[in-house]
């Protein structure tokens, strides 16, 4: 497995090398302290399986080579470990092409938890937006949900996709088998227009479907 480290702080550099070397112990990782060298190393070695991107980085930042990136028509994935939290900033991350956020706030055992979950496939969100308790108003949230159309246990497989459970997970939970999650999960996307599960979890939040 090949990674690429974007950051400009070359001590947390080391410390994402210590993480990922744990994580894969024959890992090939390349390290940049720019965008801009990021991008000449991607012109060499356009084969990395995934890259951990910050966002705050003199000259280009983040989302300029995110923007980057999506212009070379590179699919690899990007997973942004930032040290901010807020919830604007994620959502405009997951706009523009990121697979994940990673708050710089974590332990490292809670990013290689973070990390492994993406590169699985599955959906990670800083805990800042993940709320254990559902909305307050659930008549409101119940309304808009119908005039969605999703149903009582699409939902519930939605407050679930939203604390970042496997399908297995929620299959368990809510004794039913994956086959029917993954029905659900489709459900869910169609109605809210979404092409994956983390877009799926932040449009639910900005409708206020669920807590964020």
């Amino acid at each position: 497995m090949k990674a690429l480290i974007i950051d400009d702080h070359p001590a947390f550099i080391a410390a994402l090398e210590t993480l990922l070397r744990r994580l894969h112990r024959n890992m090939d990782i390349d390290t940049a302290t720019s965008a801009e060298e990021a991008l000449r190393h991607i012109e060499y070695h356009p084969d990395y399986q995934f890259i951990l991107l910050d966002l705050s980085m003199p000259g280009l930042d983040g989302f300029a080579f995110l923007r980057a990136l999506q212009q070379r028509m590179l699919p690899i994935p990007v997973i942004i470990v930032s040290s901010s939290e807020d919830p604007e900033t994620v959502h405009a991350c997951i706009n523009a092409g990121a697979v994940g956020y990673i708050p710089k706030s974590y332990d490292l055992e809670q990013m290689a938890y973070a990390i492994n979950k993406i590169l699985n496939g599955e959906i990670y969100l800083p805990q800042t937006l993940i709320q254990t308790s559902t909305p307050t108003d659930e008549t409101a949230v119940k309304q808009r949900c119908e005039h969605i159309g999703i149903t009582d246990k699409s939902y519930q497989v939605l407050a679930w996709l939203a604390k970042s459970k496997t399908n297995k997970e929620i299959a368990d939970e809510l004794d039913i088998s994956v086959h029917t999650v993954k029905a659900h999960l489709a459900k869910l996307q169609e109605r809210l227009q979404t092409g994956n599960r983390m877009d799926t979890v932040m449009e639910a939040i900005r409708l206020g479907l669920i807590d964020g």
